[in-house]
């Protein structure tokens, strides 16, 4: 009897969180956040006003939501409200350029913008302020293990959902620029996740909900359904060739533009 109705409170659970929540916008405080400066105006006009930021909101979530809650066996935190604003100053590089935080009981989540994001040009500000919050929105949605998962695991999920979640593929330069920037040593990034996604479907879900109480080294593993280190050392092998040929097929295209060049200049 026990077991039954924790597992209809379970149920109950899911079905509320799953019904959505409300989202504000909010246009206000003091410093660069005022409504008077050239920051505070571009956020009523481009977010406010025409209800952009609450769509970026939405959308974000909805394909967050399907990668990391597939059914009712993933338990999903409880968000109630999400409220959208812009900081009165920029956030620091440590702060990156959007925060979201928890308040009251935890189930209402402030995301905060960098005003430095509203200076851009209006194109170059609409991708930068979208993939702000799907980032800020992926972060949100997920587990840490009470605060005891691996940053580097994290960062490397917030990436990949935030990529998944972007409508055109704008993230998939970035998720590039990011693996050519890292430690080759290292396999926790959103291309690696991507790649075990590819493998069994499902894995990004299970490795979240194995994060949901604690966080253990065997996460990963798990999630994947064998040990993840022989995968990592393939994955690494097979991206060290692919960077090799990919410099070789650059340095013979530069050195046949300098021959081409040459050419050119001494039939002149």
């Amino acid at each position: 009897m026990a077991v039954l109705m924790v597992a209809c409170a379970s149920l109950l659970a899911q079905h509320e969180a799953s019904k959505g929540f409300a989202i504000d916008v909010v246009n206000g405080g003091g410093g660069a956040a005022s409504g008077d400066t050239a920051a505070g105006r571009r956020f009523h006009l481009h977010l406010v006003s025409n209800g952009r930021a609450e769509r970026i909101v939405h959308r974000a979530s909805r394909a967050v939501e399907r990668a990391l809650f597939p059914d009712a066996s993933f338990p999903r935190k409880r968000v109630t409200r999400v409220a959208v604003t812009m900081a009165g100053h920029n956030l620091t590089a440590a702060d990156d350029v959007a925060t979201v935080e928890a308040v009251r009981a935890g189930d209402e989540y402030v995301i905060t913008l960098s005003p430095g994001l509203l200076m851009m040009s209006s194109t170059d500000m609409n991708k930068a302020v979208a993939a702000a919050v799907r980032r800020a929105v992926a972060r949100m949605w997920l587990w840490d293990g009470r605060g005891a998962a691996p940053a580097r695991v994290t960062e490397a999920m917030v990436d990949y959902l935030a990529s998944s979640s972007s409508p055109s593929g704008d993230d998939d330069d970035e998720l590039m620029t990011t693996w050519q920037q890292e430690n080759k040593e290292e396999c926790m990034s959103a291309r690696f996740l991507r790649h075990l996604e590819q493998r069994r479907v499902g894995f990004v879900a299970r490795l979240n909900r194995a994060m949901r109480d604690r966080w253990s080294d065997a996460a990963v593993d798990a999630a994947l359904g064998a040990p993840a280190r022989p995968v990592c050392a393939a994955y690494l092998a097979a991206a060290a060739k692919t960077t090799t040929v990919m410099m070789d097929v650059a340095d013979s295209a530069t050195s046949d533009h300098g021959s081409t060049r040459r050419g050119s200049s001494v039939a002149m």
